[in-house]
């Protein structure tokens, strides 16, 4: 089947338009056909004036409908600005006490004692004990004879010096046993002991045996 050189569409043998578009199908029915009157020069002018007038209309008006800019944005909030916290003063430097050093001393020389340990037992005195090596001489030769089996002491009338020396009573109640023949015994000694301190720590520099008061 034939078709139409316009749209394509298909057509009977010997017809003479096309029934879709109405293009002639034949020579003859081309010249028979009516020519279509072109436009005048003038109305085209005028479709395309008429269109130009329609784009800057809408344009105005989108102009004029178009959303307002945002606002600018609010400034920012001042800082507020924290003063500087105060720096804590410094703690004050605690006092020492004196009377608990001193007894740290006598429960060295204690010690001392009831372990039967020299080093320890000489640590407590000063270097400038006098007669130190005779003390230490004593100490083990009473060592050898007598066991050490209790060891109590006060400490009383304690004074400072100055920053180094201080005096100070005690009293030592001691308990022993003879090593030959078991014999136990008791025995009371009070000593008047000034302190000495030296490298920070105190050490006794001298004693002074005290008569019981009666």
């Amino acid at each position: 089947m034939a078709q139409c050189p316009q749209c394509n569409a298909p057509y009977e043998e010997g017809q003479r338009f096309c029934g879709n578009c109405a293009a002639p199908l034949t020579p003859e029915a081309a010249q028979a056909a009516p020519a279509r009157p072109a436009m005048p020069t003038w109305g085209m002018g005028a479709l395309i004036g008429a269109g130009v007038v329609i784009v800057v209309l809408l344009a105005l008006l989108m102009s004029r409908t178009a959303a307002p800019p945002p606002p600018p944005p609010p400034p920012p909030a001042p800082v507020k600005v924290e003063p500087a916290a105060k720096p804590a003063e410094p703690a004050p430097a605690p006092v020492p006490d004196l009377k608990g050093e001193l007894l740290n001393v006598l429960n060295g020389m204690k010690d001392g004692h009831l372990r039967k340990d020299i080093v320890l037992y000489l640590s407590t005195y000063s270097l400038t004990f006098p007669g130190l090596d005779e003390k230490r001489r004593s100490t083990l030769k009473s060592w050898e004879s007598y066991d050490y089996l209790n060891l109590v002491f006060t400490l009383n009338d304690i004074q400072s010096l100055d920053a180094d020396n201080a005096v100070a009573k005690a009293t030592w109640y001691i308990d022993t046993r003879n090593r030959r023949n078991q014999e136990l015994s008791s025995a009371k000694q009070t000593y008047e002991i000034r302190f000495a301190k030296e490298q920070g720590k105190w050490r006794i520099r001298s004693l002074q045996e005290q008569e019981e008061e009666k």
